[in-house]
């Protein structure tokens, strides 16, 4: 056979037949340019798929797109509020045709279990969907699912690239009011207990009742934290005295917030401040009645910085004026919200459809800058909420001079999931997967905060066994939330390198808190008097083959960084922060100590053993991004020194208070006799029930004290909780921070912060 016959025979071989429509449809599913809109857990979850562990790059949709233009799939990663709708709605509409979504897990599908007053109850009440993933977060094999599960119905999709999809004609009837039950005012127990005067000793009263002794409306002593009411009228002076005066030396403002008690009152409000003393190491709860029919009180932001947001936030929830405020607006629900949700009048569920977003005060101030610079229009630029260097929640608009930021204005509330809300409408234990879903990096330590401060309204000490594994746990969950700052924080330099040494650990110590209680990122191990179940047999042993492992990760990290040319000048200097300043705006954790503050909840309030336990606090000198960095490498090393010594004395015993007031039964008692099924069946049917009280207890979280202010009425739900959360008081500074700088700075400076929206939003 010539040479030319051998050649036309291969041809005819090689032939086959298809449609076009099957061709286009083979290459669109084999090559996927998904849009990541992520906001929540299920966001990280996503992030792992993308890490060398999952490798989604197998399933040819690799290749990420943060513009709506270049992407074909529009996958929707966690909780979608109202404020964050018309957002998700405009990036759907800038997608070309054909298009498809994917809404990850049960927030997005259908509100999840906030049945809550700004949560968007389905992102197909704005936008088609075309495959759901279950799960809350789904975990990456689900995601993975998914993409096959599209790739599926591209492949047979036979419309041609112009036509709409009949899905986008069939959305869902937006639930206006998702309300499951209302609430009430409080007992008059309550309201006894709150007004009681005690004769209170301790060197604090003392001063107080010297300095103010025509100002007390009641003193009292509960459980350690020492309360203190006063008239508004003396407020502003004692506030500002307690800051000023040495015998004090209130420095820091820990929150400010406010309660409402309807009718059952006089004072229908109080405004409630948390100090801290860090010279004296004192805490001070100030409580202040405010009237219904006249609900403001003078502002305490020109005595602290820290004041501003939480008083925005008490206007927000509560309609609290605060007189003399600059910038007194909603801060977590968006401008067009009707209401104070956080009345005990409100609905929990009534919803205010949000229409537009709307500029922040920046671009009126920029007008003038404008002109003094003798330009015709000042130039704006808006970052987020959807952009990768602002995390996926957080909205910076700018007014800039070429590169420098002259101006700037922040904006949350993206991720605003109503946790308090929801908190005060479910029973003691139901409120532990809402903790999860705070700092969804470090889930273990949100529950653990929370069971403390039911635990000390009860006044009940927990198993040292217990003790000894929430630690454990903790610290692994802290080295796993600064592995993934760390990590985010170079990929926004571009130092990518950086992010899959640093996912590989973190995977690892979630394979480690799944094999405790079947979870990975919110784990709801935690129950109030303990944990759920008792460690598996191999936990010792994995935890030492993590404590070997994990520091060859932290060093080479350290190599590729520390003393990296052009990672030193991307972060020597960038927006340093005095600790005069960072005190002042009410900085705590990493943040803090980066500014040269040693202050650490585990060192000067130990509990769970911590003073037993040998381990540095590392502090930095200028407060800049580099110094967070070093900061936060070294408490890595310092977590595996606690954790060593907690596996080398972790006691025998049992894992749950004994208490059947407080904890379930064993479920072999439960089968077996009829006591501790009755025992089970109440706990379950009426839930536990605190005595009348009110406290605040705090934890050494990954990004600093994470605090809950409870206030129990006897009932089986909290009247009031309040979440201290650490981002919240530090991002409130980074307009301030980036403020003279360029825009490549406050990019690595917001990566250096830390901020996780569930904690930051609530």
């Amino acid at each position: 056979m010539s040479v030319a016959e051998v050649e036309t025979k291969r041809e005819h071989e090689s032939f086959f037949t298809t449609t076009y429509a099957s061709l286009v449809n083979w290459a669109r599913k084999s090559s996927l340019w998904p849009y990541p809109f992520g906001t929540a857990c299920c966001a990280i979850e996503f992030m792992a798929t993308v890490s060398s562990h999952y490798d989604i790059a197998r399933f040819g949709s690799e290749v990420v797109r943060f513009s709506p233009k270049q992407s074909d799939v529009l996958m929707v990663l966690g909780t979608i509020n109202d404020k964050m709708g018309p957002v998700l709605k405009q990036i759907y509409d800038q997608m070309a045709e054909p298009k498809w979504v994917i809404s990850m897990g049960a927030c997005a599908t259908c509100g999840g279990f906030y049945r809550a007053y700004h949560v968007m109850q389905g992102i197909d009440e704005i936008i088609p969907v075309d495959v759901y993933i279950p799960g809350c977060p789904p975990t990456p094999e689900a995601v993975l699912d998914a993409v096959i599960k599209l790739q599926q119905q591209v492949q047979s999709d036979s419309r041609l690239s112009y036509e709409r999809h009949p899905r986008q004609t069939r959305l869902k009837t937006p639930e206006i009011d998702a309300t499951v039950h209302n609430l009430a005012g409080p007992p008059r127990a309550l309201v006894r207990f709150l007004d009681e005067t005690q004769d209170v000793q301790g060197p604090v009263a003392r001063a107080f009742k010297q300095k103010f002794p025509n100002d007390v409306v009641s003193m009292r002593e509960f459980r350690g934290d020492l309360s203190i009411t006063v008239p508004r009228e003396s407020a502003k002076r004692i506030l500002r005295l307690l800051k000023s005066d040495p015998e004090f030396d209130f420095k820091m403002l820990l929150d400010v917030t406010a309660v409402d008690y309807l009718s059952e009152r006089g004072a229908r409000y109080d405004v409630v401040y948390h100090m801290l003393s860090l010279s004296n190491k004192h805490r001070l709860r100030l409580k202040v009645p405010v009237p219904d029919d006249d609900p403001s009180i003078e502002t305490a932001v020109d005595i602290w910085k820290a004041a501003d947001w939480a008083e925005r936030e008490a206007y927000d929830m509560f309609g609290i004026q605060f007189k003399g405020h600059p910038d007194l607006r909603r801060i977590l629900t968006h401008a067009q919200f009707v209401g104070h949700a956080l009345r005990k009048d409100f609905p929990p569920g009534l919803r205010t459809p949000c229409k537009e977003t709307e500029d922040l005060p920046v671009v009126e101030r920029a007008k003038k800058y404008a002109e003094s610079m003798g330009l015709a229009h000042p130039q704006i630029l808006n970052v987020g909420p959807q952009h990768p260097a602002m995390h996926g929640t957080f909205r910076l608009q700018v007014a800039v001079d070429g590169e420098k930021i002259i101006d700037a204005d922040t904006e949350i509330g993206y991720l605003h999931r109503c946790f308090e809300k929801m908190s005060e409408t479910h029973m003691y234990w139901q409120v532990i997967p809402y903790t999860d879903r705070l700092n969804y990096m470090s889930a273990m330590m949100n529950g653990v905060a929370y069971a403390m401060s039911v635990e000390k309204m009860f006044g009940v000490e927990i198993p040292k066994r217990a003790q000894y594994i929430r630690v454990i746990l903790s610290e692994f969950s802290r080295i796993a939330d600064h592995l993934v700052c760390i990590g985010t924080n170079l990929v926004d330099m571009g130092a990518i390198t950086n992010f899959w040494y640093g996912f590989r650990p973190r995977e690892e110590i979630y394979d480690l808190l799944e094999s405790c209680c079947g979870s990975r990122l919110t784990v709801s191990y935690v129950r109030i008097g303990g944990v759920a179940d008792d460690i598996p047999a191999d936990f010792v042993a994995r935890s030492r083959r993590l404590l070997e492992t994990i520091p060859k990760y932290v060093d080479d990290i350290e190599k590729m960084n520390r003393h990296n040319k052009i990672f030193k000048m991307r972060t020597e200097g960038i927006t340093a922060v005095s600790a005069e300043d960072a005190i002042d705006w009410g900085f705590t954790g990493p943040m803090l100590r980066a500014c040269g503050v040693p202050y650490d909840v585990r060192k000067w309030f130990p509990n769970y053993d911590y003073d037993q336990f040998e381990f540095d606090v590392p502090i930095g000198e200028r407060g800049d991004v580099y110094d967070r960095y070093l900061v936060r490498i070294e408490e890595i090393r310092q977590s595996l020194r606690i954790i060593r010594q907690a596996l080398e004395n972790l006691p025998e015993g049992p894992v749950q208070i004994e208490d059947r007031h407080i904890s379930l039964p064993p479920k072999k008692g439960v089968y077996s006799n009829i006591e501790d099924l009755m025992n089970h069946f109440e706990l379950i049917q009426d839930g536990i029930l605190p005595p009348i009280g009110e406290v605040y207890s705090y934890w050494e979280a990954a990004n600093g004290e994470l605090g809950f202010y409870l206030i129990s009425d006897g009932s089986k739900r909290p009247f009031r909780l309040r979440c201290r959360g650490a981002c919240f008081y530090v991002f409130q500074a980074f307009s301030q921070m980036v403020k003279g700088g360029y825009l490549s700075d406050a990019v690595a400076a917001l990566g250096s912060l830390n901020i996780v929206a569930g904690e930051l939003e609530k």
